[in-house]
């Protein structure tokens, strides 16, 4: 994005590869996407989804679209890679590629996708990129915060080939952090999905107790021993590769109990560290 030399400009960068969600709170001041990830199957027919945009600020945002391939390096980072054959950014069709929202409204992206080619099996890629543009009116001096939101793309070519191995699930205390290493030798990404909860020594009543607590959390029923819960980091780890994946964790009690419960594809995985 080339941006007038005249005015400062922050650009912030919102990777959104998070279950898709029909609804959601709207984030304060900003722009708002839904939904922010799409997972479709693709076949000899086109297929037609819409990406819609919120304008939460105050004055009209500009916004320009662009497409992208993409995979994730080895930190874990989605990185912007030239287009294939194969990829799901050369078979998609986006309109409009430029628009501005006044303040309180909506836009409608439409998209679809149509491979000129046969979708060989397994997964393609794409990102599509909402670009805030610069302010025209802008004072030269302001800084402007402006934001770059992504959109995850998923196409699914039957034959699926669904093979990955957690090869390994460590507590490292002193840096406060789980890691799952994940080898996925399939043709389609996977992912943890999960949860932890922290513990005080003793107290843990068992994993039953805590998945019915964490399907329905209600304080009145809260376990006793309890002292914290979150979700375990979810970054997927692409087909072809071995990756670690971290969750950080938040100041551990003396002697404390951390428990994993979740699954990855249709592995199930409960584990204590104690």
């Amino acid at each position: 994005m080339k941006c007038p030399a005249l005015f400062p400009i922050l650009l912030l960068t919102l990777i959104l590869c998070l279950p898709a969600t029909s609804h959601a709170e709207d984030p304060p001041g900003q722009i708002a996407v839904f939904p922010s990830m799409f997972e479709l199957e693709i076949g000899s027919r086109p297929v037609s989804e819409s990406i819609r945009l919120k304008n939460l600020k105050k004055r009209p945002v500009t916004i320009e679209v662009d497409v992208f391939n993409w995979t994730l390096d080895k930190q874990n980072n989605l990185q912007i890679i030239p287009p294939d054959p194969q990829s799901l950014d050369q078979w998609m069709l986006i309109n409009p590629l430029s628009f501005t929202i006044e303040p309180g409204q909506e836009q409608l992206i439409r998209f679809a996708i149509r491979p000129p080619v046969k979708p060989e099996p397994g997964e393609h890629r794409a990102i599509v990129y909402f670009t805030e543009q610069p302010a025209k009116d802008a004072e030269e001096t302001a800084v402007q915060v402006l934001f770059k939101l992504g959109v995850g793309i998923y196409g699914y070519t039957d034959p699926l080939d669904k093979q990955a191995q957690l090869a390994s699930l460590s507590l490292n205390r002193a840096q406060k952090q789980i890691s799952a290493t994940i080898t996925n030798t399939g043709n389609v990404h996977t992912r943890i999905k999960g949860n932890y909860t922290i513990w005080k020594a003793g107290s843990f009543p068992g994993f039953d107790a805590m998945n019915r607590y964490l399907s329905q959390p209600d304080e009145n029923q809260r376990p006793a021993g309890l002292v914290t819960s979150g979700s375990m980091t979810n970054t997927p780890v692409l087909p072809g590769m071995t990756r670690t994946i971290t969750t950080d964790l938040p100041e551990l009690p003396a002697n404390a109990i951390i428990a994993v419960s979740g699954a990855m594809g249709e592995t199930r995985i409960e584990k204590l560290f104690q």
